[in-house]
């Protein structure tokens, strides 16, 4: 039998109310108390409050968390009731005697447990005291009673929960207590998962949720949404590369050139997908894995533009291309679904959910079917601040028959359509993994709405067309047809005035369905077309763009009121917009909307004036889309395809490009601030209903056209190693210190470049980065102007001093070398350390070496004095006497004739 209580069964209500038993200890003698409803005279139940404060003690200026609860769960109270406890109270009492009060009327939490949050900002000791009033139990609508484990009213009707309070102290110094501090930040190569205490490091990884997430969709995107609508400014949110560097390839079908002679058109190459058979159809990645539907041959369904028909999906690791799975029992994924469950009972996110367009699930990491939800509504579908999808609809209640044609005044409703009530209102099982038992889940449940309101003014409002929405904040819409030549074909009435109108969605904020606004405008002369370009939250601006003029015109969401435009009109190939054709290409990020197409340029304006900031594609070198006489367009075909981490990401793409593909198509990254150019690589991306491209975790992946492979480029590692002289090494003389820094990236060990590069591939300085790999992986000419990397070297003596002795910087072979000459004798250690670039991690290496001293020079051998040689000792003393003796005489006789002169 199934209870009534939120479709769960009894036996799982009694699990759940048996645990709840065992964990607040309820007292034997309320488990003897009779199973009637009421009593005569009416119970009085004693409680114990509790109180916990932590951080205990503190510093001054740090937040503590205040924990009150009691021993007892009110009965019957469950999550989707209303049966609570009421009027908690908080004082507190700081050491100056200053006294604060704060109290809850109900406390939302089903345990009991009420949470607050406090500063302290004085030294000393405060007192907490929490206070409960006591409570009558007056619920009377059928609840499951804790106690007897029935479902019905609760036998505590008519009876008092006696009052009881708790007090406790908290230790405030002037110096804070220190935290555990956030783990660094990579400073080499990292890989998925990235470890549970390493919560900073959101701001380097990134999730791709597909074109069926919002603001993925399309060529008119708004990027780094947070969940409430509100973008952010820095990395965390989409996180793209700032290389080219290679890091796998991957074929997904024959590609390039066929050769040989029997084709129509000499050199012709094998068909890449444009338009209706896209190859590499709405990639996504989560948690570091890469999922795509490979596809098969080239045939779509007959008269339909849906594409090709397809093969097994797979999953694949980002980095390295490796295939985690296969499925053939996986379809055409639409998006991924992550959400982030905060309530009583759980705290973390859900396991990843990859759904189809029809809500067909299935479990990331296994591809395992789950579920299949029924009923989904349509409407305006934006993320919810926990990362569900929000689908805001109007609904006409009015009276229709058997047709569903009209037969009274309609009556209009306002609702929101919430997807992680699949959860928390229909299923029995495991909140982290829908039941596959009914394996159909009903959308149209009640339950799964968060509201349902009745909006009088869309009853007289006419036809009306939602434009978008800001979570908790406004849905934006309009009234009958936009400007429009198609309105007269289809003898709608056109180039009259039109409405726009803001209906409030912000529940804290006014009555849920009012009219926050609206305006009436009058369209622009000449009988332009105008088309929707989207919202940008960030300035809170809604842009139209004017068709046959290539300009856009920029509105307040707030009060409808026009703020700029008609901009400078973009260059007129614009006009085709899309791969599709159809309005200008625009997405939204930092305040700014970038707009580009079939021109090749890239506008950049900022929402919140209209201001042309910047352009790129029409100057000289490094800001050039200039494709001579390859492209009928004068300039590459360019469309932006994801912004994120300060970085606007391009490809060169047409709706319908001839064969051979034309040359010198190019991704590029571009500096979303400046319009600088960051990099770029060969490339041709056939794309048309949904992108073929995707970035995370610093890692941008799509189809090249050019060989029909799946391109990764990003960050890699790279591997150095040193080797130094072992023997016959003195500090007299020179030694040289040599090595290797190469790519290890997995694609440098795909076939072709191992039989390239058998000794490895080389790294390359970031200015080398594009022509190298056009060498490695594109079959390009070896560029003559290859630059390496530096190599910094040290070494530690035999002292314990370390000390650096020189730069080398690597050739195309990867090589270094390093002359120098040890200073003092003994141990060394040799370090060599390349300390990375935008394409290639760090990474370094030692080797050792012994100097030792020269050998001694010998001492000098005297030469004796010609002639002299065969004297004896005895012949060396007379002569020195006769010496002696002349010098005497001498002396004697000078003296004799200074006396007589």
């Amino acid at each position: 039998m199934t209870n009534k209580l939120m479709g769960i069964s009894k036996n799982k209500i009694r699990a759940i109310a048996i645990a709840i038993f065992f964990m607040f200890s309820m007292t034997a003698s309320m488990m003897l108390v009779p199973t009637t409803s009421a009593h005569s005279p009416a119970w009085k139940i004693p409680t114990y409050a509790y109180i916990n404060v932590s951080p205990n003690p503190v510093g001054t200026g740090q937040s503590v968390e205040v924990i009150m609860w009691l021993n007892l769960v009110i009965d019957g109270a469950a999550i989707p009731n209303d049966v609570r406890w009421h009027n908690y109270s908080l004082t507190i009492t700081a050491p100056d005697g200053t006294k604060t009060t704060t109290s809850w009327a109900v406390v939302q939490d089903s345990t009991g447990n009420q949470d607050y949050f406090f500063t302290p900002t004085q030294v000393g000791t405060y007192t907490f005291t929490f206070t409960f009033p006591g409570q009558q139990y007056t619920y009377t609508e059928p609840v499951l009673s804790f106690i007897y484990f029935t479902y019905g009213e609760s036998p505590y009707y008519g009876d008092t929960y006696e009052a009881s309070t708790a007090s406790t102290n908290l230790t405030v110094q002037s110096s804070p207590v220190a935290a555990i501090p956030a783990t660094p930040l990579p400073t080499a190569y990292w890989t998925r998962p990235i470890y549970g205490e390493n919560s900073n490091w959101y701001t380097i990884s990134s999730n791709w949720l597909g074109d069926g997430a919002p603001g993925y969709y399309g060529f008119a995107n708004t990027y780094n949404l947070g969940g409430n609508g509100e973008q952010l400014a820095g990395a965390g949110d989409l996180v793209g590369s700032l290389t080219s560097h290679v890091m796998w390839t991957k074929p997904l079908q024959m590609g390039g050139i066929v050769g040989g002679n029997q084709t129509a058109i000499q050199g012709d190459s094998f068909f890449e997908g444009s338009a209706y058979n896209q190859r590499y159809n709405n990639p996504i990645i989560v948690g570091g894995f890469l999922y795509y539907t490979e596809p098969i041959s080239f045939a779509g369904v007959p008269g339909s533009m849906t594409g090709s028909a397809y093969g097994p999906t797979d999953c694949v690791n980002l980095q390295t291309g490796q295939l985690v799975w296969s499925r053939s029992d996986v379809p055409a994924l639409s998006f991924a679904y992550i959400y982030d469950v905060q309530d009583s009972n759980q705290h973390g996110v859900y396991p990843p959910i990859l759904f189809t367009s029809n809500w067909e699930a299935f479990d990331a990491y296994t591809g395992d079917p789950m579920f299949t939800v029924t009923n989904v509504p349509s409407g305006t579908t934006i993320l919810g601040s926990n990362g569900e999808h929000l689908i805001i609809s109007m609904v006409n209640y009015g009276p229709v028959n058997e047709y569903g044609a009209p037969t009274g005044p309609p009556k209009y409703y306002l609702q929101e359509w919430n997807s992680s009530r699949l959860w928390t209102g229909q299923y029995n099982g495991e909140s982290t993994s829908p039941a596959v038992v009914p394996p159909y889940l009903n959308g149209a449940n009640p339950v799964m709405l968060d509201w349902n309101v009745s909006v009088p003014y869309l009853n007289t409002a006419g036809s009306t067309t939602e434009v978008g929405a800001i979570n908790n904040d406004l849905l934006l819409c309009y009234n009958g047809s936009l400007p429009a030549i198609g309105a007269v074909f289809m003898g709608l009435p056109s180039w009259t005035p039109y409405e726009y109108f803001a209906v409030n969605i912000d529940q804290s904020s006014g009555s849920l369905g009012s009219i926050l606004w609206h305006q009436t405008y009058n369209p622009p002369a000449g009988n332009i077309t105008v088309l929707e370009a989207g919202i940008d939250p960030v300035n809170r601006v809604f842009v139209e763009n004017y068709r046959e003029t290539a300009q856009y015109v920029g509105y307040s969401l707030d009060t409808g009121l026009k703020l700029w435009g008609p901009t400078t009109p973009q260059a007129y190939l614009d006009y085709y917009g899309s791969p599709a054709s159809g309005s200008l290409a625009n997405a939204f990020a930092y305040g700014k909307m970038y707009s580009s197409a079939y021109a090749g340029i890239v506008y950049c304006y900022d929402t919140k004036t209209g201001d042309l900031l910047w352009t790129y594609g029409n100057g000289g070198e490094g800001n050039s889309t200039n494709s001579g006489v390859e492209t009928p367009f004068s300039h590459y075909p360019t469309f932006v395809n994801a912004i994120g981490n300060g970085v606007v990401y391009t490809v060169t793409t047409e709706h319908t490009p001839e064969t051979p593909l034309f040359k010198g198509g190019l991704a590029r990254a571009i500096n979303a601030t400046t319009g600088a150019e960051i990099w770029t690589i060969s490339e041709y991306t056939g794309e048309f209903e949904s992108f073929s491209y995707a970035m995370a975790d610093g890692y941008n992946t799509w189809f090249n056209g050019y060989d029909n492979q799946i391109y990764v480029v990003g960050r890699g590692p790279s591997a150095t190693t040193v080797t130094a002289p072992n023997i016959g090494v003195t500090t007299a003389t020179p030694i040289t210190i040599t090595g290797t820094v190469m790519d290890v990236s997995t694609g440098t060990q795909q076939t072709e470049q191992k039989g390239d590069f058998p000794n490895g591939v080389p790294v390359a300085s970031d200015a080398s980065m594009t022509q190298w790999m056009g060498y490695v992986y594109q079959q390009q000419p070896e560029p003559t102007n290859f630059k390496g990397v530096p190599v910094q070297i040290a070494v530690l003596d035999s002292n314990g001093n370390h000390y650096p002795i020189g730069t080398a910087t690597t050739d195309e072979y990867g090589t270094y070398s390093l002359t120098w000459t040890p200073i003092i004798s003994g141990n060394y250690t040799v370090y060599a350390t390349f300390a990375g670039t935008n394409g290639y991690w760090p990474s370094s290496a030692d080797t050792h070496i012994y100097a030792s001293a020269p050998p001694a020079t010998p001492a000098p051998t005297a030469t004796p004095i010609t002639g002299l040689a065969t004297m004896s000792a005895l012949t060396y003393g007379i002569v020195a006497v006769i010496i002696v003796i002349i010098i005497a005489i001498a002396i004697v006789g000078l003296l004799i004739l200074r006396k007589h002169a």
